[in-house]
């Protein structure tokens, strides 16, 4: 049996986010047998108060309830942390200074995959939560690389969070598919962009979705990172 880290998953932002990422970093595994996979400690805390509506309205900050989650792995313990939520990320530097493991950065980690990924793109636009939008998250990550983030309209980004509730409660598969290639196709054609990054882990629950348009999963990036640095 190979020995590797455990890794901590700080869950629950959302639940189905979070089943989505691990399956990720279940198949990106090469395993031939049940022992060869990671050990992994997941704690899906949906109760941590909402990123957007902390944003929006001023209502609780989720910083508390992650560090209190991240607490619980630390103690178990864990070798590190991932948090498959990029709203969340946004709230990093402030949970960091509380935890002694290394919590990884989903916003970083993806903006240093893409040049590899899709080498000579130098525009990007970034779909996902209000958070990720109004803050810009990614521009100083994709910076960088010497690559220019497209903030795209406001009228694109209220579809992207109708989207993102949608799959939030589980709804119709097929609905939420075709609402996301609308989406990625007008990102595309209205920004000029080379590539999209799919900003907010809820796209991973859609699976492998067919489009024109190249697209990075932030999820999967995470879940390749966490894989990297379970076996180093």
């Amino acid at each position: 049996m190979r020995k590797s880290k455990i890794v901590g998953i700080l869950g629950g932002m959302g639940p189905y986010a979070t089943v989505s990422f691990y399956q990720m970093l279940l198949e990106l595994t090469p395993a031939a047998k049940d022992w060869d996979h990671l050990r992994v400690i997941i704690d899906v805390n949906p109760h941590i108060p909402s990123r957007s509506r902390h944003h929006l309205f001023g209502e609780a900050s989720p910083v508390a309830g992650m560090i209190d989650s991240c607490r619980r792995l630390e103690a178990y313990p864990v070798d590190f942390i991932v948090v498959p939520c990029n709203s969340a990320s946004h709230f990093l530097p402030q949970v960091r200074a509380a935890v002694k493991v290394p919590i990884l950065n989903i916003m970083q980690i993806t903006s240093d995959a893409l040049p590899g990924m899709f080498p000579g793109v130098r525009r990007v636009a970034v779909i996902g939560a209000v958070v990720t939008y109004d803050n810009r998250t990614y521009e100083p990550y994709l910076k960088q690389h010497g690559i220019e983030y497209i903030h795209h309209p406001a009228r694109i980004q209220r579809q992207v969070e109708q989207l993102i509730e949608l799959i939030k409660i589980n709804a119709p598969k097929e609905q939420a598919v075709a609402k996301f290639q609308s989406i990625v196709h007008a990102v595309h054609n209205e920004c000029g962009v080379g590539a999209v990054i799919l900003g907010c882990t809820e796209f991973g629950c859609l699976g492998s979705v067919a489009t024109e348009v190249p697209v990075l999963d932030s999820g999967r990036e995470l879940a390749r990172a966490a894989l990297r640095m379970a076996m180093e």
